[in-house]
């Protein structure tokens, strides 16, 4: 019989997230406590069979007009096991509403399958109009010889990663102390496309957090002591995820092309951990025909990302996609 344990130890918690072929960093200990600090109170719920964890979900608490609940990256289960996939959406569902949330929005780690979108439809979970989370990405293969990942490259990427070593561009992992340096960049790299200013203690507790355990590196690259650009880069199982970059927009900057050797780096060092995946993150929410199709003539926003990412390999990848239940008002409390 499966149940519902709510005192899960936080060792057995990132064991099983770790180790689990839908886990994600987004769904680690770290990741709640991390959020704790910000705009979000983390609720953990296992499902076990005996002692043994067979499902997770990490639920954030958001405040609001109206209350409201997020699974980033989660639950973290089989989908295939049935028993365990309704446990676990039948926990995360009543502690929303205990909760009195109204709003319970799950965002898995699963690629696309419509039987699974089915089965969640089951559930009264209705796919969502926005998501938080890209619904999807390129992920470059680290499994062969670092050669042989170079070689898939395409030849621009190439150019320009030998270009910014040819023109004395290095690229240093970072100190905690030079956390700040990033989030100069990152206000710069914002202003520059209009967006807010960074919320620098993100940045910090990532680094305090994750950084400290060296499951997250900051890249800098440099022109001597100035610092060019920057990529923070988290590992968490076999799977290696950039989740920011910025980039000063100097002409001295776009001569030397830091951003192609900070990836470079971190591939290395993802694969020396033992990761097999390096995770983009996030492109157009195409198709990989109508993505190569439009790109080209395409500007802005994820465009401009994904002609970036698209040098270095990898294959586009679809998530299941941001489902949403509406907790009714009787139950909701």
């Amino acid at each position: 019989m499966i149940g519902v344990n709510p005192d899960v130890e936080r060792a057995d918690w990132d064991a099983f997230v770790a180790a689990h072929p839908a886990g994600h960093f987004f769904q680690s200990w770290d990741w709640g406590v991390l959020q704790e600090g910000l705009d979000a109170s983390p609720l953990r719920i296992a499902a076990t069979e005996g002692d043994r964890i067979v499902a997770a979900a990490q639920l954030l608490i958001f405040e609001g007009t109206k209350r409201f609940v997020v699974v980033p990256r989660g639950p973290v289960v089989d989908p295939a096991n049935e028993e365990a996939f309704h446990a676990i959406l039948d926990a995360a569902g009543q502690a929303s509403a205990a909760l009195g949330a109204r709003l319970l929005r799950l965002e898995p780690q699963w690629t696309f399958d419509p039987h699974i979108v089915e089965r969640l439809q089951r559930h009264e979970f209705v796919e969502a109009k926005q998501h938080i989370m890209p619904p999807r990405t390129i992920l470059v293969d680290l499994r062969p010889p670092p050669d042989d990942i170079w070689k898939a490259f395409q030849s621009t990427t190439r150019n320009r990663v030998r270009v910014a070593e040819k023109r004395g561009t290095t690229v240093r992992v970072a100190k905690a102390d030079e956390v700040g340096e990033f989030v100069r960049l990152v206000d710069e790299t914002n202003a520059r496309h209009g967006l807010r200013p960074a919320r620098a203690e993100m940045y910090t507790r990532a680094m305090d957090l994750f950084g400290a355990r060296d499951a997250m590196r900051l890249y800098l690259a440099c022109d001597g002591d100035a610092v060019l650009a920057g990529i923070m880069v988290f590992v968490w199982g076999g799977t290696a995820t950039y989740l920011w970059g910025a980039s000063s927009s100097t002409e001295r900057s776009r001569a030397l092309n830091p951003n192609q050797l900070l990836h470079w780096n971190a591939m290395q060092w993802a694969r020396e951990r033992g990761c097999t995946t390096y995770d983009f993150f996030g492109v157009p929410d195409f198709d990989e025909e109508t993505l190569e199709k439009e790109y080209a003539a395409q500007e802005g926003g994820w465009w401009n990302l994904y002609r970036f990412k698209r040098g270095f390999g990898g294959t586009v990848h679809r998530h299941l996609g941001t489902f949403d239940w509406r907790i009714p008002s009787a139950q909701a409390t």
